[in-house]
């Protein structure tokens, strides 16, 4: 057999193979040879170049990104989501990717925290776990308010809690009270003070980050700031936040008194906590993650190609933020 009649033969079988989905055995019986041969033929013509295979991962990620992302910030790790997608299914998507990534990190007696919003929706939604695990769960953010129950803290913990067989913890309270009086009186309760205390305990935590831009803010849909408010921690340097905590560009936090009536983990215990990881998507959640990953508080993204370009974009025209968090 001459070259040409071999690299014929190559594409033949592969032709029948991989474009009429025929098997090997069938392939076989038709030229008059053995499976094992279709078996080293096939093998041959992809050694040869004849075919490529091209797997199109409907979650697929940006590696250098993700690398990139990983050495600038000193992070344990990201996933950057690769963006072809209509923009709609975006957060669906990301949810998807993130919902592996975190079953994948769990295991049996771990206390995981979670927050609420749309983002962590998706999380919860995407999650097929195929395990039951011996898990605490623990709401990190007082409620929304009771227009958007799917979004809401205690639901969104307890669907997470429920996929696993874990145990749930939740703060039964607004995330913003009228006065750092209120907020002290409802920590002293003695379930809060239990969920308080498994929040000390935290190996893990999963959170979204608000932005403060028109559209952006969790806060602002659930009713706890309007845009004057909101456009008032705008001014103080606020570009976004983690768990209710307002952050400027640099991820130093920004003094407003909002955060003495907060009803949300407390900044130290998510400080403590060894592995955050931060879900958010968009050019209106760069500046947020930005300041996110600059604060020290976050040590994983899950994000998209939009937002990641515009956050490496944005920290070279913006302040680096000293090592640690200040407050």
């Amino acid at each position: 057999m001459n070259n040409l009649d071999e690299l014929l033969l190559l594409a033949e079988i592969a032709s029948l193979y991989y474009e009429e989905n025929l098997t090997q055995e069938e392939i076989a019986r038709r030229l008059g040879i053995s499976r094992s041969g279709v078996s080293r033929l096939l093998a041959r013509s992809r050694e040869l170049g004849l075919v490529d295979i091209v797997v199109h991962h409907p979650l697929k990620t940006a590696h250098e990104l993700q690398q990139e992302l990983i050495a600038r910030y000193n992070l344990h790790d990201a996933l950057v989501l690769l963006n072809p997608h209509p923009q709609e299914y975006v957060l669906d998507k990301l949810g998807a990717l993130a919902a592996r990534y975190v079953d994948r990190q769990l295991r049996d007696d771990m206390t995981l925290g979670i927050s609420w919003g749309t983002s962590m929706l998706q999380v919860v939604s995407s999650l097929r776990p195929t395990r039951r695990l011996r898990l605490n769960v623990v709401q990190l953010m007082g409620s929304i308010s009771a227009t958007s129950p799917d979004v809401d803290g205690p639901e969104i913990a307890r669907r997470f809690a429920t996929l696993y067989g874990a145990q749930c913890y939740y703060l039964h309270a607004p995330l913003l009270v009228a006065s750092p009086a209120v907020r002290d009186a409802l920590l002293s309760e003695r379930s809060m003070q239990e969920t308080i205390r498994m929040m000390s305990q935290m190996n893990m935590a999963l959170v979204g980050v608000g932005a403060t831009s028109a559209g952006g803010s969790g806060l602002v849909r659930a009713g706890y700031l309007n845009e004057q408010e909101l456009a008032a921690v705008r001014a103080l340097g606020a570009v976004g936040d983690v768990s209710g905590y307002f952050l400027d560009q640099a991820g130093n936090i920004c003094p407003l008194e909002l955060h003495d009536r907060l009803v949300a983990v407390p900044l130290e215990l998510l400080r403590r906590t060894p592995e955050v990881i931060a879900v958010a998507a968009g050019l209106v959640k760069a500046a947020p993650m930005l300041a996110a990953v600059r604060s020290g508080l976050v040590h994983t993204v899950i994000t998209d190609e939009t937002c990641a370009k515009e956050m490496l974009a944005l920290d070279t025209r913006v302040e680096t933020a000293p090592k640690g968090l200040r407050s």
